[in-house]
């Protein structure tokens, strides 16, 4: 259940539709997005998203031909934001070397091939002869050159057994110069196979097997990870806007209070001039001018830090201007605690997270018990070869062999029992407080769900006591307005109906934005921000990957 689905509203997308044919600057923002929108089906290939929702692929952060003055809605600045984030493209970069993890994770069970050739010679040389009428010696030397490779093949299965094939083939030759030069050769041609299967320690497939479960959890929270920082970056933009929002609201009021000021300070002066007012509330109203200049400045500054926040958030050029086109407005929505509750369960990082914690500490437990069994295994090998050396002539050697190995552990006391005993204590206790952290994650969920809801209503309801004292705040100000022009309200008192109205307006528009947020706030507890505003979530960056991978991309989980 997407209760947040009414940003995007039939109405609200036909007057997108206008105000893009209208400003250049929208269509341009759009041109740059490179929105990409391929069919359904092939959409629901790609990224399991069945609904069709528009696809940000988010490539490399390129910099983009923007106009100084960057009209956007919040929807296109979410869409700029998550196409040029430097934090999301690092969390993209980070999963490259997590599926190259995955992938050697995943080859556990893959034949591994071996080549390894090798070559040597030397050269050795005496003196082994003197005569009686110098030092003249009888020399000898002898040449030695070694080549050969040695090509190896081995194979693990679900069940702990390991299978290997090696081929081996070696030459070595002799060349002797002592008076008279002899050469020999020797060798070794030959292969062999054999296998090794454990019966009890280390063998069964729910051991053997048990890493490939850890690797597909851990992807899981992986990409759930992924998705939070899409989310986190989302909710970072939707605030700096909103607070912009805020900011452009309280600036609009304080030239509007001012623009009151000066018109109330003219209408105190001329009914001072007509006696009807004392000489001393022009000083009065000149100080009310005075003090919503101020306020007006104060609240220039406060829109520059805003808008200079969210074009930070945008990683554009700190220059750039921002003229924000959503409005402040209200549509209720009223979310369903159990329904809410549900969509938490199912997606939360950390429930999810505690839950595959939970399971891995069972595993671990399964490993210790495994790892306290005997040791038997059962073993097989058969070799066949031709040895050769010339000038022998060359003798073939084959040689098989079958056996039962058993070694059995009795650790009694000192140190080994200390060591064989800590592993499967430290297991029971892991499990035991897997246990309560999945309870406590759990309550913990349960409570922010609730809190978030009831925020949620508590929220609504500020909105609608908001409207009414704005509303009768309004109608106060028209009646003492009124009263002030008959002179049956002092100057101070009028002034003082000015700045309610003024402060009623800002609650309004405070409580309108604060409700916003505490769904936005809902929204990204639940998981749901990516569907919220129609964005595909894609798990993988293919430029990426090519780029630093290359050829190699195959090395990587898909």
């Amino acid at each position: 259940m997407l209760f947040l689905a009414f940003w995007f509203s039939p109405a609200k997308a036909q007057d997108l539709g206008r105000d893009t044919d209208q400003n250049m600057g929208l269509s341009l923002l759009r041109s740059q997005l490179q929105i990409a929108t391929p069919p359904q089906n092939q959409l629901q290939d790609q990224t399991d998203n069945p609904s069709g929702s528009t696809q940000y692929v988010l490539p490399s952060s390129d910099q983009l031909g923007l106009p100084e003055v960057l009209e956007l809605n919040l929807t296109e600045a979410i869409h700029l934001a998550l196409r040029q984030n430097r934090e999301i493209e690092s969390a993209y970069l980070g999963r490259i070397l997590q599926k190259f993890s995955l992938g050697k994770d995943l080859s556990k069970f893959w034949p591994n091939l071996e080549i390894s050739p090798r070559t040597d010679a030397s050269v050795a040389g005496s003196s082994t002869q003197y005569v009686a009428d110098g030092p003249e010696a009888e020399r000898s030397r002898t040449e030695t050159v070694n080549a050969g490779i040695t090509t190896s093949v081995t194979q693990k299965v679900p069940t702990g057994a390991e299978l290997f094939f090696a081929w081996d083939n070696t030459i070595a030759g002799i060349r002797s110069h002592d008076g008279e030069t002899v050469s020999r050769e020797s060798g070794l041609t030959g292969w062999s196979v054999g296998f090794r299967q454990p019966l009890l320690k280390g063998g069964g497939t729910r051991y053997n097997t048990a890493s490939l479960v850890r690797a597909a959890m851990q992807e899981e929270d992986n990409v759930r990870a992924l998705r939070d920082t899409l989310i986190g970056t989302i909710n970072g933009v939707i605030r700096e806007y909103r607070a912009m929002m805020r900011a452009k609201q309280r600036l609009e009021l304080a030239e509007d209070a001012l623009a009151k000021a000066h018109k109330h300070l003219d209408d105190t002066r001329v009914l001072i001039s007509a006696g009807r007012r004392a000489a001393s509330e022009s000083l009065q109203a000149e100080a009310d001018l005075a003090q919503k200049e101020l306020d007006l400045e104060t609240a220039r500054q406060d829109l520059d830090n805003a808008q200079l926040n969210l074009v930070r958030r945008l990683e554009l050029d700190s220059g750039t201007a921002i003229a924000l086109t959503e409005p402040i407005e209200l549509q209720p929505v009223t979310p369903v605690f159990e329904d809410c509750l549900e969509l938490a369960l199912e997606r939360d990082q950390g429930y999810l997270a505690a839950q595959n914690a939970l399971e891995l500490a069972r595993m671990s437990l399964d490993d210790v018990l495994n790892q306290r069994r005997w040791d038997l295994d059962l073993e097989g090998a058969y070799s066949d070869g031709w040895r050769h050396r010339h000038p022998d002539p060359s003798s073939r050697q084959d040689e098989w062999r079958v056996g039962v190995s058993l070694k059995i552990p009795l650790p009694i006391y000192g140190d080994p029992k200390y060591d064989r005993e800590q592993p499967l204590l430290s297991a029971r206790i892991a499990l035991r407080r897997a246990e309560m952290s999945l309870i406590t994650v759990r309550e913990n969920l349960e409570n922010s769900v609730r809190q978030r809801v009831l925020d949620v209503e508590s929220r609504l309801k500020q909105v609608e006591l908001a409207r009414r004292t704005y509303e009768l705040s309004e109608q106060t100000y028209q009646f003492s307005e009124l009263r002030y022009q008959l002179g049956q309200m002092s100057n101070t008192n009028f002034i003082t109906e000015q700045d309610r109205l003024r402060n009623a307006r800002n609650n309004f528009n405070d409580s309108i934005i604060n409700y916003q947020n505490s769904l936005t706030e809902l929204d990204a507890l639940l998981a749901t921000t990516l569907d919220t505003w129609g964005i595909a979530f894609v798990a993988e960056r293919a430029d990426l990957e090519e780029q630093y991978l290359g050829g190699n991309v195959w090395l990587l989980d898909r």
